[in-house]
């Protein structure tokens, strides 16, 4: 039949479901909600007995189609979904691509990869397979639920919901919870519930009700931190150390993550110094790219989490090399200071006083921290 982006399906494409189905992509989110108008469109109602979910690794061939020649009971058509299929051996995977042309009517198949990779010994048959799904049915590509798209979504289901977000307030939740869609849309019917009756979604609407990331957090304190605010950067550590953890854990999670965000801040300020294009990172000269830290990786960062892209640019361009090569110092000192290899009080202490150096302005060397270890 075709092979369609998810955001790309009329309602034709509905009227007569396809008798198989091959979803790419990894979106979880846009997965449930596909799945949820396939069922819609073969009337199939939750909970119902003519709908089968298998998993790859545990289901032969033999025994899916078996499956899927089973008569359905309630409905007219009988729903089979096989998470994993990618897991399938090239033997298996061939045998599939077989049957893909001989599901019955009445069924409807739904092939799930998982994030893994098909092995590489069985490439060749997952490509016959995609082909024989594209002749018989319909492959769907699912885009990442990212960035600007996250945010319309967002402000989509606040409006279906009688509720105004801002986009601005939107890209701010999206923040919090480090881009992931999943979390960004439950905070967000949390948010809806919260501000009931009133019709308005606000900043502070959200700081009352969204937990922030770790990450976020760290990038908060960071903001503190560029700007020259050792009491708020301070207040802001003592929160994450409220978490409940043990405190050596608390501290070296939030050291690395400290570091992770100084990598970043140094890639995009490379960026900025060699003047490329924040908002298009796979614009970014090859040259320049050879010169940014590996772990994280910038360019990536930058296109995944798109609505961070002004929030690092801001961040990084009230720092020089200069301040950026003292930061890293101070916090692989703080690290060997954790690790007990130099003398230290506790894990808070040393915290704590890196968040007063990372405060001061300083022109050291530039240490080999930053490649990320």
């Amino acid at each position: 039949m075709a092979v369609k982006k998810y955001g790309e399906l009329r309602a034709s494409d509905w009227r007569t479901p396809a008798a198989v189905y091959l979803l790419e992509g990894e979106e979880p989110v846009l997965q449930r909600e596909w799945l949820n108008q396939l069922r819609r469109a073969l009337q199939i109602p939750p909970g119902s007995i003519d709908e089968a979910v298998l998993d790859a690794r545990e289901t032969p061939v033999a025994t899916l189609m078996s499956v899927v020649q089973t008569i359905p009971m309630e409905s007219e058509r009988r729903l089979v979904l096989l998470h994993a299929v990618n897991r399938y051996s090239a033997a298996e995977l061939q045998r599939l691509t077989h049957w893909v042309e001989q599901v019955p009517s009445f069924a409807c198949l739904v092939l799930l990869p998982s994030p893994m990779e098909e092995s590489e010994g069985a490439k060749a048959a997952w490509g016959a397979l995609v082909k024989a799904v594209e002749k018989h049915g319909m492959v769907i590509k699912l885009t990442p639920l990212t960035g600007g798209a996250l945010t319309r979504k967002m402000v989509e289901i606040a409006q279906e919901s009688g509720k105004r977000l801002r986009t601005e307030d939107a890209e701010y939740l999206q923040t919090l919870v480090d881009g992931v869609a999943e979390r960004a849309l439950a905070e967000l019917e949390k948010v809806i519930l919260f501000v009931e009756p009133h019709s308005e979604i606000n900043r502070l609407d959200i700081d009352r009700v969204v937990s922030p990331s770790q990450q976020a957090q760290v990038f908060k304190l960071v903001d503190s931190v560029v700007a020259r605010d050792a009491r708020a950067a301070m207040r802001q550590l003592r929160l994450m150390f409220q978490s409940g953890a043990r405190a050596e854990e608390t501290a070296l999670k939030t050291l690395a993550l400290i570091a992770r965000q100084y990598r970043l801040l140094w890639g995009v300020r490379t960026l900025m110094q060699y003047q490329q294009p924040l908002k298009q990172p796979n614009r970014v000269s090859p040259e320049v790219a050879q010169k940014l830290p590996k772990d994280p990786d910038v360019l990536q960062t930058l296109s995944r989490q798109a609505f961070l892209q002004d929030r690092l640019a801001k961040q990084a361009e009230q720092l020089s090399f200069a301040q950026l090569c003292q930061a890293f110092q101070a916090i692989e000192e703080a690290d060997l200071a954790l690790k007990g290899l130099r003398p230290s009080v506790n894990a808070a202490e040393i915290m704590e006083r890196l968040i007063i150096r990372l405060t001061m302005d300083g022109e050291p060397a530039r240490p080999s921290y930053i490649q990320g270890g």
